[in-house]
């Protein structure tokens, strides 16, 4: 039989939960307009950056469409000349009253006009110059790309919201999230002892050791009356994308408490169905 005798040490008084992590965030990729998917340019799962060219869209029929615009723009522009033109000879004309002036006012009312005009097509020519460059969908965040939703040679509807074709998801890992459900009871505890509070370490599912260590950063403002919980939220940095969204955990959080306590080896205690038990050796060895 191996004695062992126990250690008196001052420990850290630790609250444990079960939670899941879940992306820091997570975007629907989405085409603004419609037409026909020409390439994809990743690979299913991969990391992408943001910014990164993900889809083409055949980008002709809004290349014509710029182009028009462009026209359009162009002959506004002639026509603001030539008003501006007869603006200038009629108002040189005033001095000798060769013009009369309810004609200058008619003449500056069409220099008004077309310069409305003008605008009116400048604005056409960035709406179509933004549906050409929107023919290019690019990552909008930095992280971990789904697989693709559709092929090349699909047609894809454009817009806004959910009303357009999703085409994939990107999800941001690190850092990433980690939400767990506390008890009334706890909550109030840590609110009331804060001065290691915050601490948090996470066990996977086939680890023997709490490897993970992140920090509480949300508190949601009031419990479910429910359920008598509050959801918290962790955060823990993840630069190897090794923690991944859905993965369960068993955390443990610093309430901030210390405690002095006797420490055993783990092969002294015994279970007894819901407790637990050490066998003691008196001086006399029985």
């Amino acid at each position: 039989v191996t004695v062992a005798a126990p250690l008196a040490r001052e420990v850290n008084e630790w609250d444990e939960y079960v939670g899941r992590f879940e992306a820091s965030r997570t975007v629907e990729v989405r085409p603004r307009v419609s037409g026909a998917v020409t390439a994809i340019h990743f690979k299913d799962g991969a990391i992408v950056q943001a910014g990164q060219l993900l889809f083409t869209i055949d980008p002709r029929p809004f290349t014509a469409a710029l182009a028009e615009a462009r026209a359009g723009l162009a002959s506004a522009q002639s026509d603001l000349a030539l008003a501006r033109s007869d603006l200038d000879r009629a108002q040189r004309l005033v001095s000798v009253e060769a013009v009369s002036k309810s004609d200058v006012e008619r003449l500056q009312a069409r220099v008004r006009a077309a310069t409305a005009l003008v605008a009116a097509a400048e604005a056409r020519v960035r709406a179509r110059a933004l549906d050409v460059e929107f023919t290019q969908v690019r990552a909008p965040i930095s992280g971990r790309v789904s697989d693709r939703r559709v092929d090349i040679g699909n047609l894809v509807s454009g817009g806004e919201g959910s009303t357009a074709s999703l085409l994939t998801t990107v999800n941001k890992l690190d850092p990433i999230y980690f939400n767990f459900d506390a008890s009334e009871a706890l909550y109030l505890k840590s609110q009331r002892d804060k001065e290691n509070g915050g601490a948090v370490e996470v066990r996977l599912q086939d680890e023997a050791d709490y490897n993970h260590k992140g920090r509480l950063d949300f508190t949601d403002n009031g419990l479910d009356p429910r359920s008598g919980t509050i959801r918290i939220r962790a955060v823990f940095d993840n630069p190897g994308n090794f923690l991944t969204p859905g993965l369960f955990g068993n955390m443990r959080l610093a309430n901030g408490g210390k405690a002095k306590a006797l420490l055993v080896p783990d092969e002294a205690i015994q279970s007894d169905q819901a407790r637990k038990t050490v066998l003691v050796v008196d001086k006399d060895d029985s």
